[in-house]
């Protein structure tokens, strides 16, 4: 009897043609910051790539940032904007995943004031819950796109336009959403927005951080 693989939520397999593109550059070894021509080699595939998914997703070149995992942007996005700001108030759920809920307990110990909005029965979060928790010092809201048990799909624009109004900036995971449902940057309006290439065919371990410019 042949084996169904019935979790993709979870992770995918990878595409054959994503495995090809792989074993084109594995003799591409080079530190793409040196400048010399093995360097220079592995910098022009670096760019390259990094200017694909810019294109894909609404973004400028430079806004991408390449991370071990969806995990390790989500570690990136809260601390580093938090450790920026030195103190202040985030704003995120209850069914967040685990590398943000892990974050936020971090941010408690250090200080900081979190807010975890609770869903409806739904599993859903509205925007009027999101602005009804902001505070004059909220630097930060952070909530998922796509939710990685329920596949809940949040109102992510409408929240990310409410923290703008009050001068926060708005995170989103959304790991379980780019390579499943239409996803842009530049319609969601999100500063930092987490994604994983495993969720949607591609290898394991390799993730990226989307940062507005501007963005400290």
């Amino acid at each position: 009897m042949a084996l169904v693989y019935l979790d993709y939520a979870a992770t995918t397999p990878l595409d054959p043609e994503v495995q090809q593109a792989m074993r084109e550059v594995e003799g591409i070894f080079g530190n793409p910051n040196s400048i010399h021509r093995f360097g220079q080699e592995a910098r022009r595939v670096l760019e390259g790539a990094r200017e694909r998914i810019a294109g894909l997703l609404g973004v400028r070149p430079r806004e991408v940032v390449f991370t071990a995992s969806g995990s390790e942007a989500d570690a990136l996005a809260l601390l580093g904007v938090a450790l920026a700001k030195g103190k202040g108030h985030v704003v995120s759920t209850d069914v967040e995943h685990s590398a943000v809920l892990g974050a936020l307990r971090l941010l408690e110990r250090l200080g900081f004031a979190v807010t975890r909005l609770r869903p409806d029965r739904f599993g859903l979060v509205y925007p009027e819950q999101v602005e009804e928790a902001l505070r004059p010092d909220t630097i930060l809201v952070s909530v998922m796109a796509a939710n990685n048990e329920l596949g809940t799909l949040y109102p992510i624009r409408e929240m990310a336009e409410i923290a703008h109004a009050h001068g926060a900036l708005f995170h989103t995971d959304a790991v379980q959403a780019v390579g499943q449902v239409p996803f842009r940057v530049d319609e969601v309006g999100a500063d930092l927005v987490s994604l994983s290439a495993h969720k949607f065919y591609g290898p394991k371990g390799i993730g990226a951080l989307l940062v507005r410019q501007g963005v400290d």
